[in-house]
């Protein structure tokens, strides 16, 4: 990346002060500009940070510490990070670097599913085979075991985790749900119960954050004393073989939630033409959040169950508002 284009991905970090300073001092830095650019997996300006933030939680006691509002009640000014952060990157830079090529931006974010679960209920399903496309550590796949509350309406059963959301347009219509069985698929799969795989997922949370640092330890708890299948490999290779091996009969909901984003558009169609391919032995209805256009809104949240996507309502990539569209 050049320093430019590390400059422009700070527009993403709007929500963290900590995090949009230092992009600017790797911008401004050519030995910190090599470090970034000597990680492999993308973003690198995200791995990078999360990086850093993984070795802290490793090893505390770092100088840098005091800056991070994560790691220390009263941080100091950021204007006096600049020397310390470069002095801990170039220290640990193998380490940095082994990290980008051995860890990868995964999903941690629980609160979407705010947005999944009436598009669930918009399926017409009320007893289904679960399989979620990009699961990281299944954390979706949890989904019945958190509770919700959508301005005033309120479902789910008592939960350490509850996931609050700021509801516009038409309201959600709850219902009873019954899930069979949950499967993962992930390229690289989260082993919740790993402290290691769970403190990545936290080191990725920007420091600011703390709601959602507090909320991913409690899903990783439930996600980790449930029966989720972690199914490693391409979904290209595994999605079709994961649907087909359920019960025979039994219906399927198919999640995928920020992973399409990630693909290119003819293996997005594959994807597409798998879940049709199945549909041939079971109901498979699938419930899709992604956010492909950059002048969009939000996220869509859109719902098939075999006739064509239709769009139900759009999100905040995090949940933070969902917008559900009056029914025709």
């Amino acid at each position: 990346m050049t320093a430019d284009q590390v400059r422009d991905w700070g527009r993403y970090l709007e929500s963290s002060p900590l995090y949009l300073h230092l992009i600017h001092v790797v911008a401004d830095d050519d030995d910190l500009l090599r470090v970034l650019n000597r990680v492999e997996h993308t973003p690198r300006p995200n791995v990078l940070l999360a990086g850093v933030q993984y070795l802290m939680m490793g090893d505390p006691g770092s100088d840098l510490e005091a800056y991070f509002p994560n790691f220390i009640e009263t941080p100091l000014p950021v204007t006096r990070i600049d020397p310390v952060f470069r002095e801990f990157v170039l220290a640990h830079e193998d380490e940095l670097v082994d990290i980008g090529r051995t860890r990868h931006t995964q999903t941690n974010e629980c609160r979407r599913c705010v947005a999944l679960l009436p598009g669930i209920w918009e399926t017409g399903l009320d007893s289904f085979h679960l399989v979620d496309v990009g699961t990281s550590a299944g954390l979706n796949l949890a989904l019945d075991h958190f509770r919700y509350e959508w301005d005033g309406v309120e479902w789910g059963p008592p939960s350490s985790v509850v996931l609050t959301t700021a509801l516009r347009g038409a309201l959600v219509t709850p219902r009873p749900l019954a899930v069979l069985s949950r499967t993962g698929l992930d390229l690289h799969p989260v082993d919740a119960g790993d402290p290691d795989d769970r403190a990545w997922l936290e080191a990725l949370i920007w420091p600011e954050h703390d709601d959602r640092r507090r909320r991913l330890r409690a899903a990783l708890e439930i996600a980790a004393s449930l029966p989720i299948d972690l199914v490693a490999g391409d979904m290209l290779d595994t999605l079709g073989t994961v649907l087909a091996g359920l019960p025979a009969g039994d219906p399927a909901v198919v999640l995928n939630s920020f992973v399409l984003n990630q693909l290119r558009k003819q293996d997005r169609e594959r994807v597409a033409a798998i879940v049709s391919d199945c549909r041939s032995t079971r109901d498979i209805a699938t419930v899709s959040m992604e956010w492909l256009d950059p002048d969009a809104p939000g996220a869509y949240i859109e719902v098939d169950e075999g006739s064509g996507a239709r769009r139900i309502g759009v999100a905040q990539p995090h949940g933070e508002w969902l917008e559900l569209y009056d029914r025709p």
